[in-house]
């Protein structure tokens, strides 16, 4: 409902009416009751997007609807990033795609997270804590990054491969005022198993891949598989509803930041995918992410298609908030190679076993409560 809300300008009756039978009947077939706080989401979600009390509409909303409901992506609303920032198309896309090469790269883990989730007795998964996970982002062009993720602080223990390659609008839409010019879209993709299983024997040392995923010997093509309806749309306006975390980011840490960040979702909503760890097992995706200078937000969860039960993700929706731990800079030399630059001395050890002694691993380890598969479903003791 929230998503008909960005392809239709609606008067509050509309919505009203919209929002109690779509949801009435939705909850007659899926046994949920409608709470009592419904409306104002949607009053608030009107006000962000300044949608004004007019006569406009009658069956455009049912329209959009029915077409969203058959997979069809409508783009006939609200400019948003314009209305909020008052920049043209242009300036704003300029801003995102600044704001992705200079930030999404480099590495980011969400340590502090775990260990104060510990602190509150919350552990993985039912318990309603995080595991705790590290992301290495390398660029191997403007356009492209390679990504891994890995638990525990130990680069052995990769659980995902990205291939993500940015999306810049064409020239001629330049000039057009509409969501999509003013934000830059994100596709995703798996890896060869063979050309990951080469990534992984330098799981320590990322800044090899860039040249080790150009000399494999395959076709281009056969590098990596796109992942269907997964595109990720970056933006620099902040959805008050799927966002609604980033309102918590810490202030202290803010002050130029808090005005120097962008924020995705998913272009189709959600998709339902295959399991690259469970085969035939398939997961049915939800996204959203928040880049600050040093840190993102990752709230990917993956659910059961059919019974909605949690594979994946935090259970309470509290998105991965995960702290910057280097960043990439260039050597100034002529080959141009990259250099990881520390930016937080305290969590350099998540990196591997060359940044840190058995003796300081195995201390961070605890503070955790265990390594995160061994935590998950465990109640903490409170001297943890």
């Amino acid at each position: 409902l929230f998503r008909l809300l960005r392809v239709s300008q609606l008067t509050t009756d509309n919505v009203r009416h919209f929002v109690h039978a779509s949801f009435n009947n939705y909850a007659c077939q899926n046994n949920v009751i409608m709470g009592n706080d419904t409306e104002l989401v949607i009053r608030k979600r009107l006000r962000f997007h300044r949608v004004n009390d007019s006569s406009a509409i009658s069956n455009k909303l049912w329209t959009a609807s029915k077409c969203r409901f058959r997979g069809t992506s409508l783009n006939v609303g609200l400019n948003r990033q314009i209305k909020a920032s008052g920049l043209n198309s242009t300036s704003q896309r300029h801003t995102v795609y600044k704001h992705l090469l200079l930030n999404f790269q480099g590495d980011f883990d969400n340590y502090q997270q775990v260990v104060d989730d510990r602190k509150n007795l919350l552990t993985p998964r039912d318990g309603g804590g995080h595991e705790n996970f590290h992301c290495t982002l390398v660029p191997l062009s403007e356009t492209s990054r390679l990504a891994a993720f890995y638990f525990d602080g130990n680069p052995q223990r990769i659980f995902r491969f990205r291939y993500y390659e940015l999306l810049l609008p064409s020239a001629s839409s330049e000039d057009d005022m509409d969501d999509e010019s003013c934000c830059i879209e994100m596709k995703l993709y798996t890896l060869n198993p063979d050309l990951e299983r080469e990534l992984r024997s330098c799981s320590e040392e990322p800044l090899k891949w860039p040249a080790m995923f150009h000399s494999f010997e395959i076709d281009e093509s056969d590098k990596i598989k796109y992942l269907p309806n997964c595109e990720i749309r970056w933006s620099v306006d902040m959805d008050p509803v799927e966002h609604a975390y980033a309102l918590d980011h810490d202030k202290s840490k803010l002050n130029k930041e808090e005005q120097d960040c962008i924020h995705a979702v998913m272009v189709h909503g959600e998709a339902v995918v295959d399991s690259t760890i469970i085969p035939g097992v398939k997961i049915r995706i939800l996204d959203q992410l928040s880049l600050y200078e040093d840190t993102f937000y990752i709230n990917d969860r993956g659910l059961d298609p059919e019974s909605g039960a949690f594979i994946y993700g935090n259970q309470r929706g509290v998105p991965y908030r995960l702290d910057r731990v280097t960043r990439l800079v260039q050597n100034g030399e002529e080959d141009g190679q990259w250099e990881r630059q520390i930016v937080d001395e305290d969590l350099a050890w998540t990196m591997g076993e060359s940044w840190r002694s058995s003796d300081d691993y195995d201390a961070k380890i605890e503070a955790m409560g265990g390594l995160s598969a061994i935590m998950s479903g465990k109640k903490p003791t409170s001297s943890k």
